[in-house]
């Protein structure tokens, strides 16, 4: 029944009793009669199919061809990033980035300088994809070529970004970059609207410097803060992504999350802590990343031989078994030096393959080689 400003329409009730139908008004016999004679009516037919997509060979060729060519993009960038990380003795280092489409726009840098220091950059790009990643190539150029005058971090970056305003004038860049001074472990930073860098000890604690931005004002200028890693510390620096990667219901992973990861982690040594991260954002975004991740993870080394290669033994097989499997390794005879350890480890092989199985033994050897390596290199 029709209702109009919360009154029923007489007139359509009158209309609905004189006409309740189109064929109330014919006559019942009639009705009656059309209904046995009429035929019944055809079943409906099923719409022809559509026809064959046309292939156009043509453009399948020319598909075929970007992919190749985004392939080769994503290994030329892929190369230039895995290149640049360095073996620095008494530190570990390792660095990742996971582009969130084929092509990222973050990028990450290492360079020697003079008098034995270290340059360490990371960057995100403004933009997704190819044109992130064009941006990225350039920005990535003009930094190794500012940071080759040996220049202050802060000066560095006012060059930069002088660079980014002239080839990049519609991009923006956030750039963090530290000067690192290996056998003391101080570092030197000065930040362009960059993430934060962490140290990473029994707390974690934020390098709080400040910049504006690469890209933004030709006149920028920049501040440094000074730190010292002491051994058997970290310096985690990391992209936007890591904190804001993105849930299916739009939660993001925030920077607790992150502290909560890291502090976690019972050695927190760079390869442990990098994998334990890839794996949380992957799964808190169910493989799909909104954003590029990055993350560059330095640990100075303990100063102890000793010390050190416990820590190293329980990375690879775990704070559990660390007990039983160096008691069963070394009965109660550790070596004093580096060149002893040297001389063991052929030995260490075949028991730690008995415990371990043969490819998490090799695993261990090689990390303790390395770590000898390193400390043979700074001694």
């Amino acid at each position: 029944m029709a209702v109009r400003n919360g009154r029923v329409s007489s007139e359509l009730v009158i209309r609905r009793r004189m006409w309740p139908s189109l064929l109330a008004h014919h006559p019942h016999s009639l009705i009656t009669a059309r209904r046995s004679t009429a035929p019944p009516d055809p079943p409906p037919t099923a719409p022809p199919p559509p026809p064959p997509p046309v292939i156009d060979e043509a453009a399948q060729r020319r598909a075929r061809e970007i992919e190749q060519e985004l392939q080769l993009a994503r290994d030329i960038q892929q190369g230039l990033l895995l290149e640049a990380a360095p073996h620095l003795p008494g530190w570990e280092v390792t660095a990742i980035s996971l582009p969130a489409r084929d092509l990222g726009g973050d990028l990450y840098n290492f360079l020697p300088l003079a008098d034995g220091r270290h340059g360490i950059m990371i960057g995100d790009v403004s933009g997704k994809g190819l044109p992130a990643a064009l941006r990225m190539a350039v920005a990535r150029t003009v930094f190794r070529h500012e940071a080759r005058r040996n220049a202050d971090p802060a000066t560095t970056l006012a060059a930069v970004n002088r660079g980014v305003l002239s080839e990049i004038p519609h991009g923006m860049v956030t750039m963090l970059y530290l000067q690192l001074e290996p056998r003391s472990g101080v570092i030197c930073c000065a930040n362009a609207g960059h993430t934060f860098p962490l140290i990473v000890t029994d707390e974690l604690r934020e390098l709080e410097v400040s910049g504006l931005p690469l890209g933004v004002d030709d006149e920028s200028e920049y501040t440094e803060l000074s730190a010292a890693i002491a051994p058997g510390e970290s310096l985690l620096l990391y992209t936007d992504g890591l904190v804001e990667a993105e849930a299916p219901d739009g939660q993001i992973l925030g920077f607790e999350r992150l502290a909560a990861l890291v502090m976690a982690q019972p050695q927190r040594k760079p390869r442990a802590l990098a994998g334990a991260l890839v794996h949380e954002v992957r799964s808190w975004t169910n493989g799909v990343l909104s954003d590029d991740v990055t993350m560059v993870i330095l640990r100075r080394r303990l100063l102890d031989l000793t010390a050190e290669i416990r820590s190293v033994i329980a990375d690879v097989v775990g704070s559990d078994r660390l007990e039983l499997l160096w008691d069963t390794l070394f009965a109660g005879d550790v070596p004093a030096d580096a060149e002893a350890w040297r001389e063991l480890l052929p030995h260490l092989q075949a028991p730690a393959q008995a415990m371990l199985g043969r490819g998490l033994a090799r695993e261990l050897i090689q990390q303790i080689r390395l770590t000898l390596d390193d400390y043979r290199k700074v001694a």
